[in-house]
């Protein structure tokens, strides 16, 4: 039965004097939450760099911006992020059936009164034996803790009472194998723990890797770890807070991790930070990284977009491709007919232009070992970013010099205080394994401040660009030494999935 609402003001025994003052000042508050809503929404949609299908923070400003605890359940993508409120991480929970579009929960995971912890660090999730999915993170100040729902949608949560189930203060990653769970830590060393349930205690095992390898320096962590099998081989994924994301592929024989090679992410001057990844109904490991926004605005807080990793034929790298489902995006195709390029000279394209585009090009360089690509080129060239491609050296570089007309500094170690000099830099140079006499592909996703360029399968290379100058879409590709042929030159506009 519904009661009129002088019923139940009667029925409360409150008094309409009472009463009256308090609905208009409810009806007040509400007004000014619409307009502020209003006014946060329309300053985000003409903010000119804000990522159009990237997965930005809705909230606006979030520093950092780590995905969290990403899990497969019942045909659906579950992810949590860090956000700031009152000065500590929480982490804020949305879903998605395509990897694209995402749903926000109003669950929150944060300290409450009695718990140890009084913030959420990076954490990972698992589904257990028993269907419940459950989260390992750091709690802040306390050590690992854990929390449980059997619920569905994941919006229903049950703190262990437990908590923390151990009292180191590190980010953690947990997983489930033969009967027992397993945790690494972060920091340096990471450590390994066990336990025979997820809500219990766990127990610390010792060192996780049996060694380190060479190129890695003393003074790098192992902060944000994933730890996952591929193919014959296992992968740990990490971060290095100095150093960006960084991953190793090796053995693991049930006690400790046997590193048989070590790779870069984000090379100096660069912005991926904070990987996480899970393993989807087809079988495909998802990784997502926090974009480390240098230039810092309303928009700040970026993801990388999904890509799809798998291990290398040589076993000891590892392939990295977009997620199919971007293709989903693409409208208002563009094309070029295939064309050659003289040493020395550049080509602007006639038909393909944007800044919020997918651009797909084969390249046959003949006899050359320089070449590349120019995005976000205004018309008088004061602004553009060059893609060069160096065949003799097996690098990728990407320019940052005349990017921006603002004074945007990158840094050769851009995120972190070191313990070692910095310097400032102006071009980020990645390795990439193209062979002799092979055509070279190059995806590059463009999405108004960021840019991911994708090398064959063998490299992906993520950079915040920060344009100034309305016509600064113009792409353009350019041989240096010898003549090169473009066989394919095909671009999209990708559709924006953000809700604005």
């Amino acid at each position: 039965m519904k009661l009129s609402s002088a019923k139940v003001i009667a029925a409360l025994g409150l008094t309409v004097f009472l009463v009256g003052p308090l609905i208009a000042l409810s009806e007040e508050t509400e007004a000014e939450k619409v307009a502020a809503s209003r006014a946060m929404r329309q300053e985000l949609l003409n903010d000119p760099l804000r990522p159009l299908w990237h997965f930005v923070a809705p909230e606006g400003i979030c520093d950092p911006f780590d995905p969290n605890g990403a899990v497969y359940k019942d045909g659906v993508y579950h992810m949590w992020y860090i956000f700031q409120k009152d000065g500590k991480n929480l982490w804020e929970h949305v879903s998605s059936l395509d990897l694209l579009h995402w749903r926000w929960h109003s669950t929150i995971l944060q300290p409450h009164e009695g718990d140890p912890e009084i913030g959420i660090n990076s954490g990972s999730a698992l589904t257990a034996p028993d269907g419940n999915v459950v989260i390992s993170y750091q709690g802040v100040k306390a050590g690992i803790c854990t929390v449980r729902s059997s619920d569905p949608d994941l919006n229903i949560w049950t703190k262990s009472q437990l908590n923390p189930v151990s009292p180191v203060v590190a980010d953690v990653h947990g997983w489930y194998e033969n009967g027992r769970y397993y945790h690494i830590t972060g920091g340096i060393p990471p450590r390994l723990f066990v336990g025979d349930a997820y809500d219990q205690k766990l127990t610390e095992v010792g060192p996780f890797l049996t060694k380190n390898m060479p190129d890695v320096a003393n003074y790098e962590d192992f902060s944000c770890p994933d730890f996952f099998k591929l193919g014959d081989k296992w992968v740990l994924l990490c971060l290095s807070h100095q150093r960006g994301v960084r991953y190793y592929v090796g053995t693991w024989d049930g006690k400790q991790f046997t590193p048989e090679s070590h790779h870069r992410m984000n090379w100096q001057g660069a912005n991926c930070f904070a990987p996480e990844t899970l393993l989807d109904g087809q079988g495909r490991r998802i990784f997502w990284a926090y974009v480390y926004d240098q230039c810092k605005g309303l928009h700040s807080g970026t993801m990388t977009m999904p890509r799809v990793l798998t291990l290398a034929d040589d076993k000891l790298s590892l392939k990295i491709n977009p997620a199919k489902e971007l293709e989903s995006l693409r409208y208002r195709p563009m094309s070029e007919e295939p064309f050659s390029i003289p040493a020395g000279d550049s080509v602007s394209l006639t038909n393909i232009k944007g800044n919020a585009i997918e651009l797909d090009l084969v390249i046959d360089p003949q006899k050359a070992k320089r070449f590349g690509v120019t995005v976000f080129q205004s018309g008088d060239r004061r602004e553009e970013t060059p893609i060069t491609v160096d065949l003799e050296h097996q690098t990728v570089t990407i320019d940052m010099k005349k990017s921006s007309l603002k004074q945007v500094k990158f840094y050769k170690y851009g995120f972190y205080n070191l313990p070692i000099p910095n310097e400032e830099i102006t071009e980020q140079t990645a390795p990439i394994t193209v062979l002799p006499d092979k055509k070279v592909r190059l995806r590059i996703f463009l999405d108004k401040s960021i840019m991911e360029v994708f090398v064959d399968d063998c490299q992906c290379v993520t950079q915040m660009v920060y344009t100034t100058l309305p016509d600064a879409v113009s792409v353009s590709v350019f041989a240096e030494d010898e003549a090169i042929k473009v066989d394919s030159a095909k671009a999209w506009e990708l559709f924006p999935t953000n809700q604005w």
